[in-house]
């Protein structure tokens, strides 16, 4: 791994009106790092991805993605110009699929390659297959989303993400929208990602998948991080009473 963090987050706090929900984050990922975050409901798991690129503004505090550093203070908000690049460094993956209902699994996966980097459509269509292809859904190009299951769905949004070839992947419970049969086939796509070196930032409450494939996971409680560690240690070993609480009650719900 490099030296350098290719994430840092420094004293992210969040407020929604009087509601105080991330509470001074710092957390560093490194290149090809596959981090894992987990947290009861209403945590803040969702709220910190979202500040990453600025989904959320957040109220205070610095992200760092890959050298491209954004402060916000209560007095100083970015620049627009900032806020776009750092955009164009992340890769969102959502709960829910947003895809256009009016386009096919190949528009949708372009559109960003047409709208936001300005190409050709001659030179995005060769991107979006080959995006298509890694996700095994090729031969779904010219098939609109109602036609799609949640898992294809799912997966022609990790293309449409991936082909604007961001520096890291940021997913908010990719699987949590789908039924139990399809989740396998979504949870196998990001699994080929981490081999393959993506760098990657999961809320999930996929604990197979945090143990099978994170490299850490960081257990988040009342907008804070509690606990970090290697996923066997985490869930073996948790040192703190709130992730222990947390894990014995997802083990006897599951």
């Amino acid at each position: 791994m490099n030296a350098e963090p290719i994430i840092t987050v420094e004293k992210l706090h969040k407020w929604f009106g009087l509601l105080h929900v991330l509470h001074g984050i710092s957390l560093a990922v490194m290149p090809r790092e596959v981090v894992v975050v987990i947290g009861r409901s209403g945590s803040g798991k969702s709220t910190f991805l979202r500040c990453l690129n600025f989904l959320e503004q957040p109220s205070a505090g610095t992200i760092t993605i890959d050298g491209l550093s954004v402060t916000t203070t209560p007095q100083q908000q970015p620049k627009r110009q900032q806020i776009t690049a750092l955009r164009l460094r992340t890769g969102m993956v959502f709960q829910e699929f947003n895809l256009f209902p009016h386009m096919t699994a190949i528009q949708n996966v372009i559109e960003g390659l047409l709208t936001v980097k300005k190409m050709s459509r001659d030179q995005a269509i060769p991107i979006g297959e080959r995006y298509l292809e890694k996700v095994g859904l090729l031969d779904k190009r010219d098939v609109h989303p109602i036609r799609l299951s949640g898992g294809q769905k799912q997966r022609v949004a990790i293309a449409r993400a991936l082909a604007m070839e961001p520096k890291v992947m940021l997913f908010d419970e990719p699987t949590s929208a789908l039924d139990p049969e399809l989740i396998g086939e979504v949870l196998e796509v990001m699994k080929q990602l981490a081999k393959e070196g993506t760098t990657m930032l999961v809320v999930t409450h996929e604990m197979g998948f945090a143990n099978e494939v994170a490299n850490r996971v960081v257990f988040m409680d009342q907008g804070q991080v509690v606990e970090e560690s290697a996923p066997q240690e985490m869930f073996s070993a948790p040192r703190d009473q709130r992730t222990r609480q947390f894990l014995e009650r997802l083990l006897r719900t599951n």
